[in-house]
């Protein structure tokens, strides 16, 4: 892993663009997406504020990833707890100045729906790309997509199907029948279509990064 500084603020944009991929969804009515809903239902089952409960939830996912990927434990493991505070605070700031779209029109929901789910697989290739460690969830998926011998995408595919898996086995666990366990349209849409979109954009947003690092 070579630290540069052209790889350095690619990565950042990268995280910030997760970011922005979850406050766009924040910002519809239809519903969250797969592991947002998990969180959702441990949030109000447990309860334990997000800024405990990230932070177990992350170290747990990245020494799953770290197993599956068969590497070595390090100080780096700890890494995606400061990526997590970093997107935490992007968050936070744009909740303040992307606008709702909750109580206008499907087409509007559907837009940062699909607008989400593009600089999603657009950020999470600018941060592959910078072979920086990656968020814990992201290194799970990655993880999997190693260990079935396959892609990112594929791995960030079965990756979305298992948090939904367990977001419907916690919300039968704290009962949350009458908030569907959070699980909407989103949950669905994201959990089959984001790791499509990451494989199709891995070689054009690759091919734009490698010629700007030759310029």
């Amino acid at each position: 892993m070579k630290f540069t500084v052209k790889k350095s603020f690619i990565y950042l944009f990268g995280l910030a663009l997760l970011a922005l991929c979850v406050t766009l969804i924040q910002k519809t009515n239809l519903g969250m997406s797969s592991w947002e809903a998990f969180y959702r239902n441990l949030y109000e089952g447990i309860p334990l504020e997000y800024k405990y409960l990230n932070p177990i939830i992350a170290l747990i996912l990245i020494q799953v990833a770290y197993i599956i990927q068969k590497k070595r434990y390090s100080l780096w493991m700890l890494f995606p707890l400061v990526i997590s505070f970093y997107i935490g605070v992007i968050i936070d700031m744009l909740l303040l100045v992307i606008p709702s779209v909750e109580s206008m029109n499907l087409a509007w929901n559907i837009f940062y729906l699909g607008l989400a789910m593009l600089v999603c697989a657009i950020g999470l290739n600018f941060i592959v790309y910078c072979e920086y460690p990656l968020p814990a969830l992201d290194e799970l998926c990655y993880g999997i997509g190693v260990a079935m011998k396959s892609t990112y995408g594929k791995g960030k595919l079965v990756g979305e199907l298992l948090a939904l898996v367990l977001a419907i086995i916690s919300g039968l666990i704290f009962r949350h029948f009458e908030q569907y366990f959070f699980i909407g349209p989103t949950t669905i849409i994201f959990a089959l279509g984001i790791g499509k979109m990451i494989d199709i954009f891995r070689k054009p947003v690759f091919k734009f990064l490698e010629g700007k690092n030759e310029n």
